[in-house]
């Protein structure tokens, strides 16, 4: 039985629709309430793009985050930071119940050159058994790295969540978390996303996406 506490908190996340829309049939999925920052591997070569499934109890206490895209050593940095964020249940009929948010990481280099993110096919989201889940989360087709601003020496964390429609396009993006040029550049790529739509018992449906740039420091010299 849930707390009292916990229900109230949990209604009031609820009224404010923080984490996300509803999918059909009163349901709603889980999703980010609040998030921080994800620390880019020093002295790293690698960039790229991490997929993290985070599955979260009724209350919307993480209970573990599954690889869905692996991109070693940035996966690692990854993992240990959402385990920090803090989420909201999925909502059905009501009642607050379990869910996966799967939450798309891009470790953008600080030169990318307008370049496309490597990535591939993302598998279905399922339950303990190896069941597919009634909500499949939407999936990255194409991606991008944003460019950083001209005369920019920032670097650090942004944290996007994508309005994305049952046509896959990106309807609109709010900044979550993060600001200045930074939150600016994110904003406009994460716009040109593409991504195949979620689905709520095989029915496209519109859904949001959070998605994390993690800007490396230009003095690490990524590229």
């Amino acid at each position: 039985m849930n707390r009292p506490g916990a229900v109230l908190a949990g209604a009031m996340l609820f009224a404010t629709g923080l984490w996300g829309q509803a999918a059909g049939e009163g349901y709603r999925p889980a999703g980010v309430t609040k998030g921080g920052d994800i620390v880019f591997p020093a002295d790293s070569a690698v960039t790229g793009l991490v997929t993290l499934d985070v599955r979260v109890d009724n209350t919307g206490a993480v209970q573990n985050v599954t690889v869905i895209r692996d991109l070693p050593p940035l996966t690692a940095a990854a993992q240990e930071a959402l385990k920090n964020w803090q989420f909201g249940p999925a909502v059905k009929g009501g009642r607050m119940e379990a869910g996966d948010v799967r939450v798309q990481v891009v470790f953008n280099p600080f030169n990318p050159g307008g370049t496309g993110i490597p990535g591939g096919n993302e598998p279905a989201a399922t339950d303990a058994d190896g069941n597919d889940l009634d909500f499949q989360p939407a999936q990255v087709t194409s991606a991008a790295y944003a460019t950083y601003p001209e005369n920019t020496v920032a670097s650090g964390t942004v944290i996007l969540q994508l309005n994305v429609g049952s046509d896959g396009t990106v309807n609109g993006a709010r900044v979550f978390r993060g600001s200045g040029p930074l939150a600016g550049a994110a904003t406009r790529t994460a716009k040109g996303w593409q991504f195949t739509p979620a689905t709520y018992k095989g029915t496209a449906v519109t859904s949001v996406v959070p998605v994390a740039f993690v800007f490396a420091n230009p003095a690490q010299g990524t590229q």
